[in-house]
């Protein structure tokens, strides 16, 4: 009987078909965990026991669309991919494809434009858990910040401002929790703030589900911060 608290989720596409009408036969996949360690551990088990022929994040504002597909000489990469099919074959194994989202729309991911070749089931598994995964608050969420109805503010690990509406959505469905509302613009010689442009102070106070944000944001939490990750693991 399952008993873990469902305090996050992830959500992910896959299918199991290897024939060529694969992508006929995705399903929804939704896991839950008490940690973002735990939801890392069942993805990454979920995949490696069912040895899908494709998986989807399903994508947000923050980490952006990921597909991973396996060719085998049977199946095509998805059209929007763009991709040679003879390289495809050629390339067995996994190839892995990333856009970014635009208000709402998938875009070209600029940092990495075009699909490539990750290797094999292992490599594809261990870099969508590493890269891809979007927790969000599960149906049994409890902010850890917030003690008897009041936001504890020494209690948060990380802050963050964000203007963009869609990406605010986002970290709202990752848990981030909004602190103040803050204008930026220029001073009038009447003392006047003109051109104001309105952002969000949001902090979260589970650095482990925050990372996942941060990591995607900005490259200092990818180059001075991923060794401290462990101690924070649960």
């Amino acid at each position: 009987m399952e008993t873990t608290t469902k305090q996050w989720e992830v959500r992910f596409i896959v299918s199991l078909s290897h024939d060529p009408d694969y992508l006929d036969h995705q399903y929804p996949v939704r896991l839950y965990g008490e940690t973002v360690d735990q939801l890392q551990q069942k993805v990454r088990a979920y995949l490696k026991k069912h040895r899908p022929s494709y998986f989807n994040n399903f994508g947000d504002h923050i980490t952006g669309e990921k597909s991973y597909v396996c060719s085998n000489g049977k199946i095509r990469p998805p059209f929007e991919w763009k991709l040679d099919p003879a390289l495809f074959d050629e390339l067995r194994g996994w190839w892995h494809y990333s856009r970014r989202y635009v208000s709402g729309w998938p875009q070209r991911d600029d940092t990495r434009p075009k699909p490539f070749h990750i290797g094999d089931l292992e490599g594809a598994v261990e870099d969508f858990v590493t890269t891809a995964l979007i927790p969000r608050k599960g149906p049994d969420y409890r902010p850890q910040a917030m003690i008897e109805k009041q936001l504890q503010l020494p209690l948060l690990e990380s802050v963050l401002r964000e203007g963009e509406e869609f990406t605010l959505n986002d970290l709202l469905l990752r848990g981030w929790q909004l602190l103040a509302l803050e204008y930026q613009g220029e001073v009038s010689k009447t003392g006047e703030l003109t051109n104001r442009k309105a952002s969000f102070v949001l902090g979260h106070a589970d650095w482990p589900a925050a990372y996942y944000t941060m990591w995607r944001r900005d490259a200092y939490y990818r180059i001075n911060v991923i060794d401290a990750e462990p101690k924070y693991k649960k």
